[in-house]
């Protein structure tokens, strides 16, 4: 388990920073909820995973902003031009000789947007090695692969429980839903999405949205509430946590989940994209790297 550690103390005060820019121009208003996110940092509990705790300090933020929702505008906007995207997506998949690690690779690079602060530019210029448009680079492997390990999974699954992390993901997430249904027609999936929005989390409404439940996706949804961004177990539903104890095999999207889920002896795999230093040094890779690991 990766916990909180030096280094995450200037990411989490820049996506504090961030969210109340969302909201307001008004300086004092951007350096009260740098003092308060000090302070939250200062006094919260030690051993808590980056998630569970910037999690914590984000539902802080809003309570000074007095906003439920800040970044509500800019996720509707990134989720309509992946859901825009998403016919090339899937075309590239369904050329593709190997449609089941084409769509692996898709949905991992999606993950840029847990990297909620970048640019517009550079999560645009990240999304280049989709290979949606012809000449842009295209993503070829994971620098960790488990995939071997997830083929036989997959084919020996009657239950997979999919673990959504924004919104605009959503599309590719669906995609590789169909293949791994193309993969094993009698599986059973079951997603899950944040209950309360929170940065570009996914939502129910988002999962409506993005056709996730129906025939290609899931047969049913569920909603996790927690205070950190990852989901944590103890602070799930019992509905939630009967569902994961059956689950035959588990696919987590994100660093958020991968933290919160390790260590359970739960059979997850994390499709992830690299996105700081911290999760860098942990996976022995470089940052915007995309991986599938086996999570123990």
């Amino acid at each position: 388990m990766v916990n909180f550690v030096p280094q995450c103390y200037p990411c989490a005060l820049r996506r504090a920073l961030c969210t109340a820019e969302r909201v307001s121009d008004d300086e004092w208003l951007q350096q009260k909820v740098v003092d308060e996110s000090m302070q939250f940092l200062r006094d919260s509990e030690a051993g808590q995973t980056p998630a569970e705790k910037v999690g914590g300090l984000l539902k802080r933020v809003h309570s000074v902003l007095g906003s439920s929702d800040p970044w509500r505008e800019i996720r509707e906007r990134w989720f309509g031009e992946m859901q825009e995207a998403s016919s090339g997506m899937r075309g590239l998949v369904q050329q593709d000789p190997d449609p089941l690690g084409r769509a692996l690779l898709l949905s991992a690079r999606c993950n840029v947007f847990a990297n909620e602060i970048l640019q517009s530019k550079a999560i645009r210029e990240d999304l280049r090695h989709l290979g949606v448009r012809s000449g842009d680079p295209v993503d070829a492997e994971f620098a960790h692969d488990e995939r071997d390990l997830l083929d036989s999974s997959i084919s020996a699954a009657s239950h997979i429980l999919f673990i959504h992390d924004t919104a605009p993901e959503l599309p590719a997430d669906l995609i590789l839903m169909e293949q791994i249904h193309a993969r094993n027609a009698d599986i059973d999936i079951t997603s899950v999405v944040c209950a309360v929005p929170m940065l570009l989390k996914a939502c129910p409404e988002d999962a409506d949205r993005a056709g996730v439940v129906g025939e290609g996706g899931a047969g049913q949804l569920l909603a996790w509430s927690s205070d950190g961004l990852g989901l944590v177990l103890d602070e799930g539903s019992e509905d939630l946590r009967r569902v994961v104890e059956e689950a035959d095999l588990i696919v987590a999207k994100g660093s958020a989940h991968h933290q919160t889920l390790s260590g359970r002896g739960l059979p997850v795999f994390s499709l992830v994209r690299a996105k700081c230093p911290v999760t860098a040094a942990a996976q022995s890779c470089r940052i915007g790297d995309l991986l599938l690991i086996r999570t123990d």
